[in-house]
């Protein structure tokens, strides 16, 4: 069975496959105490894969095998059950939660293929009745009691990655986890690996400090190429503009110095230079493998995509 991170849609996950599948969608309806996850956390489950989290541990467990137990159905199912997190789970947590598991089969295609046009709403799913979820626009007039409002299309923040070496690979691999969408930025097609990990666009440029001076105002980017020249233009760029959320330099004290000092040589303020983060990453992390770098680079990017999402 293939575990996948959760889509940023999970209506066009499922409907833009080859062949389309019977698919049971779970979710946190409601929790009390100390659970794993809290309300709106999903997870999508097929015959053959599953996207997502509800907590993981025999909660998880029991509702993949619940779930995979109704996928021979051919049309729509609702269903809310509530899972105590004690002794007869095995598990210690003491809290309590509410899954919603929902059935969609073949009958249901042109109702999916409506919602996956949609591209910022929610969908609201009546956790009391066995209509069918419809789209809503806003939460205002949402009823709290009796439905639970899933987010079709989640926001995300653009990041920018800037060097498919082994550090760039490595978080890349792991960063496709987080709720952003990760564009993979370097000089030549050759130095990226054969296949892309799911969810990363990748940009090949001659010169991407271009790209970075026209992505998104509030993305993030991290600066790690193969040439200090190519790190230190992006980074100027960006600091130049100053249209963007966090930038993150790779490298060493020596070289953070060096940069700050080149900067100020080029005219930038220092209010302009004290927005490079360099050296980027956690320093917890102290191990020098590529795996380790990417790791405490990693965690302060999702810290950052936190704060966005605030």
């Amino acid at each position: 069975m293939r575990i996948s991170p959760f889509p940023k849609n999970w209506v066009k996950a499922m409907v833009s496959k080859d062949l389309f599948e019977p698919f049971c969608l779970v979710a946190v309806v409601s929790s009390k105490g100390s659970v794993p996850r809290t309300t709106g956390a999903a997870m999508l489950v097929c015959k053959n894969e599953i996207m997502g989290s509800v907590g993981g541990g025999e909660l998880e467990y029991q509702a993949i095998e619940t779930a995979q137990s109704g996928l021979s159905q051919s049309g729509f199912k609702r269903s809310v059950r509530s899972y105590a997190l004690g002794p007869s789970l095995g598990q210690c947590c003491g809290g309590a939660v509410n899954l919603m598991f929902e059935w969609y089969g073949h009958d249901n295609l042109h109702v999916l293929t409506a919602l996956s046009s949609e591209t910022a709403s929610f969908t609201e799913h009546d956790i009391v009745g066995q209509r069918i979820p419809r789209l809503r626009l806003n939460l205002s007039d949402a009823k709290i009691n009796s439905c639970i409002n899933l987010q079709l299309n989640p926001p995300h923040v653009d990041v920018f990655l800037y060097g498919a070496g082994h550090v760039g690979r490595a978080v890349a691999e792991i960063a496709r986890h987080l709720c952003c969408q990760l564009y993979w930025v370097d000089t030549q097609e050759n130095r990226f690996p054969e296949i892309i990990p799911m969810g990363v666009t990748k940009i090949c440029a001659s010169s991407p400090s271009h790209i970075a001076a026209h992505a998104s105002e509030n993305s993030i980017h991290l600066v790690m190429t193969y040439s200090h020249q190519i790190d230190y233009d992006v980074v100027t760029c960006l600091l130049r503009n100053g249209h963007f959320t966090r930038c993150g330099l790779i490298g060493s004290e020596t070289k953070a110095a060096r940069f700050r000092s080149r900067l100020l040589q080029a005219g930038l303020a220092s209010e302009q230079i004290e927005r490079l983060v360099c050296p980027i990453g956690l320093g917890e992390i102290r191990g020098k493998a590529p795996f380790q770098i990417a790791l405490s680079i990693v965690g302060q990017l999702s810290s950052w995509i936190d704060d966005c999402h605030v």
